[in-house]
This record gives C-alpha cells, sequence and structure tokens, in this order.
C-alpha cells in the first residue's frame, strides 16, 4: 500500500499560529522558535527515514489544498493507488474547525455519487487548506490517517505530553467522539445542520466508511516506508525566514 508524507512547514515554527490576521506572511516576531536546518534533516532522516541519495516522487505547493489536486492528478496518472495511508505531519489537523466548509461537505458533496465527488467547489466555505484532508476522505482516497503533531522545542511546550490536539471536528467522527480513532464521515440534510452544530442529535442520510485515525507526538514519532511525499509552504502560518527550508526538505524528494 502506497503511504504519503504529508508536510507542512508550519511543522517547524513555534508557537503554532491558529488565527493569523490577513492574507500576508506570518509576522517574524509571531514565531518565538524555527527548527534549525540540522533538526529538519534529523526529522526526515531519523523519524521519517528518508535518504537524499533515494528520493520519493513528491510535490512541493504554496497552500496545502493543493494537495487535494495533487493526488487526483497522480491517482489519475496510476502513480498513486487508492486507498492509501497518509501521515499528516502539521501544525493543524486540516479537516475542518472553525469554517463552514465542513456543511458542504456533508449536504452537498457527499449526496453524490462517488464518482463525483472528485471535482468538489474550491472555496473558503468549500474546500480549502483548511479541511481537505475530508474531502479526501469523502472520495475515499485515504485508508487511514495519522496526525503528527508538533510538541514545540523543549518539554515546557504547550502542546507536550497531550495525547492529541484540540482542533479535530466532533462531528466527523464515530459518535461525534475523536477519541473512538474513527472518522466516519455522514451526509445530512440542511435542515439538520444546526443541531449537528449545536451538539444535539441528527440522523444521518448515510454514512461513510470508517477510516482509521490516530494523533502522535512529534517526539514519538517514527516511520519507515514512505513511497510519496507532498509539502505546503503555508505562508500564512510561516514567517519568511522558514522558506530556507524548503530547499532543504526538497533534497528529499523527486518533483512528481
Amino acid at each position: 500500500m502506497h503511504t504519503v508524507l504529508n508536510l507542512d512547514l508550519d511543522f517547524f515554527v513555534w508557537p503554532i499560529a491558529h488565527w493569523p490576521e490577513g492574507d500576508g506572511r506570518l509576522p517574524a516576531g509571531d514565531c518565538e522558535y524555527l527548527a534549525t536546518d540540522h533538526e529538519v534533516r534529523g526529522f526526515l532522516e531519523q523519524r521519517c527515514h528518508l535518504n537524499k541519495d533515494n528520493k520519493i516522487p513528491g510535490k512541493v505547493f504554496v497552500e496545502h489544498e493543493e494537495a487535494f489536486r495533487v493526488w487526483r492528478r497522480w491517482i489519475i496518472d496510476g502513480t498513486l493507488t487508492s486507498p492509501f495511508r497518509v501521515f499528516h505531519v502539521d501544525a493543524h489537523a486540516d479537516l475542518g474547525l472553525g469554517d463552514s466548509g465542513w456543511v458542504y461537505l456533508s449536504t452537498e458533496l457527499l449526496a453524490l455519487p462517488l464518482q463525483r465527488r472528485v471535482e468538489p467547489r474550491f472555496a473558503s466555505n468549500c474546500l480549502s487548506s483548511s479541511n481537505y484532508l475530508a474531502f479526501a476522505i469523502a472520495n475515499r482516497w485515504i485508508h487511514s490517517l495519522s496526525y503528527v503533531f508538533p510538541t514545540g522545542p523543549s518539554s515546557a511546550s504547550g502542546r507536550a505530553g497531550k495525547s492529541c490536539p484540540d482542533d479535530l471536528p466532533p462531528m466527523h467522527f464515530r459518535d461525534g467522539d475523536p477519541k473512538t480513532g474513527l472518522i466516519e464521515l455522514k451526509q445530512y440534510r440542511t435542515r439538520d445542520i444546526m443541531a449537528v452544530t449545536t451538539g444535539s442529535r441528527a440522523t444521518p442520510l448515510d454514512v461513510e466508511p470508517c477510516v482509521p485515525f490516530n494523533c502522535t507526538a512529534a517526539t514519538e514519532f517514527q516511520f519507515s516506508g514512505f513511497t510519496h511525499f507532498v509539502l505546503a509552504q503555508s505562508p500564512r502560518y510561516t514567517p519568511p525566514a522558514a522558506d530556507k527550508l524548503l530547499e532543504i526538505i526538497r533534497e528529499y524528494l523527486s518533483p512528481a
């Protein structure tokens, strides 16, 4: 089975930016710590077991929503076989939280036959960089999803020791509970959306096959066997100084 390393540059920036203002770069003053070249190489080589002399097919882009388009193209080209495993190495879950894209996903997209879900609308209230993983799951591309989250430069960081971050949308999980470790997308009537939003029970029209999900702290992560690699710059969540790390990471992938 193919396994994708889905990396966001903001994984190497601390503290995590959750609601950056404006559309420009993250101000340098908002970044207290940026991983060093040595730390980035160490993560890629010692925890992801990548090798510059044995590059894997990859793609670098600006916004993380492009991962959806890249995976779709690879699947069509036959270079990526679905379902595939995804290791999401990121400062954010990217399953949708605080945006209205899940309404479009749950009422419109999931109402379509599977073969027609590959062309979703891209917009702030549809598919975006904050929720594209849910749309990939809606297309049944993802076999399992592992969320590898940063813990900061020291054990005193805010997320250190947590079993999982708190940016997971409950409505996408079995029984509305991320602790089940099962993503279970549901199709709803538009009139039932408010009930779901407020935590009330609503009977879904249909339920998608479940996708195993787990969280792993960066300090505990270890995996060998990646077959594909995608990397997002995410400029609103990374300062300009972080761009130098892009060239280091590029050394481990072969453009595809």
